[in-house]
Order: structure tokens, then sequence, then C-alpha cells
């Protein structure tokens, strides 16, 4: 494999990684949490609890 060309998909593999590390970064601002069924309860359940002291 020629160094040209060794360089050039050396560097589209750099720009690929920073892309998904980006948009990952961006995606869990948005979506912060767990961002899937976790087990938390839910806001209705939560206000149902009481507290015992």
């Amino acid at each position: 494999m020629s160094p040209t060309l060794q360089t050039a998909a050396a560097v589209a593999l750099l720009v690929l990684t920073i892309a998904w590390f980006i948009r990952r970064a961006i995606k869990r601002r948005r979506n912060p949490g767990c961002g899937s069924d976790c087990g938390c309860p839910t806001a209705d359940i939560k206000s149902k609890l009481t507290h015992k002291h």
C-alpha cells in the first residue's frame, strides 16, 4: 500500500472517529440520564410515594 493511500485511510478513520464522538456527545446532551427504560419510577409513581419519618 502506498504511503499516500495509507495517510488518506488514516485521516478518514480519524475523521469518522471524531464525528462519532461528537454525535454521541450531542445525543447525550439532548437526552440526559439513562435514555431508555432503566427501571426508574415514573413521575406519577414518585408523586404517590409517601415518606416515612
